[in-house]
């Protein structure tokens, strides 16, 4: 064989073998990328579906009940909820099935929205009028009457808070003073927070008062002797804790639960 031809043969080989390489890369990154989609799509196809939360029937107010109102059978229904979220002193159909009729003729000690659970404690049952059924242990309910122009031009409204100015005529002249401060308004006439659907209150109309028995007797003697007028309270100083103010005017002097503090200027 000349060099020629052995030439042409090595050629012809080495043409053979990078024909033979390019077919194995090519083999191999086939492999590879089978292997990689399938890794991908396994995770997919091993996955176990999520487990579905929990659900608990709820006793929850079919629409809105407001302060003082009596629950009937269509007020209350039961609603899914799941158990992880069911808020605390809520009644679930599991620990009290016959709830929704337990339930039925229990007066709203507050009032409850649609949708929101139905709590045990925010209801009462009583066979005593509304207002002693909403009134906290310990305090009174008193009545006073008053006029539009002596409760802050009539906006005084239930669930205010007030403080009461007592106006009474002598021979020198009328005076003014501040008899109790910080008092909750529970009704104006027959109108509780729960029930009002008026923005002002009417002449001549009786607000009942939230009072301690001391208090009480103090808003009895006033009445005796002078005229009552309403001071409506700001939000900001409605405070169960609102520390009573001790600035004086010119012309008034304040008395905290009958006893005068400074006699004002006749």
């Amino acid at each position: 064989m000349c060099a020629w031809e052995y030439w042409v043969t090595v050629m012809k080989f080495a043409r053979l073998l990078v024909l033979a390489v390019a077919v194995a890369a090519g083999f191999l990154a086939f492999r590879m990328v089978m292997m990689s989609g399938g890794s991908e799509q396994e995770p997919q196809s091993a996955q176990a579906p999520s487990e579905e939360r929990k659900q608990a029937q709820v006793l929850v107010a079919a629409k809105d009940i407001p302060l003082g109102g009596k629950l009937a059978a269509g007020d209350m229904t039961w609603a899914s909820w799941p158990e992880d979220v069911i808020p605390k002193g809520a009644v679930t159909q599991k620990a009290a099935p016959a709830a929704n009729k337990e339930h039925v003729g229990q007066i709203a000690r507050a009032p409850i929205f649609a949708g929101e659970p139905i709590r045990p404690e925010r209801l009462i049952t009583t066979d005593k009028g509304f207002m002693s059924a909403i009134l906290p242990k310990g305090k009174r309910a008193s009545a006073v009457s008053v006029e539009a122009e002596t409760t802050a031009g009539g906006f005084i409204l239930p669930g205010d808070k007030v403080d009461l100015i007592l106006t009474r005529e002598s021979d020198s002249g009328a005076t003014s003073e501040t008899i109790l401060e910080n008092i909750r308004v529970l009704a104006i006439d027959t109108t509780t927070a729960g029930e009002q659907d008026k923005k002002s209150l009417s002449p001549k109309k009786t607000a009942t008062l939230e009072l301690t028995l001391p208090q009480s007797e103090i808003v009895a003697q006033a009445q005796q002797i002078g005229t009552i007028s309403l001071a409506l309270r700001s939000a900001q100083d409605s405070a169960d804790d609102a520390e009573p103010e001790t600035s004086q005017r010119r012309g008034v002097s304040y008395v905290k639960y009958g006893v005068t503090s400074k006699s004002g200027v006749r």
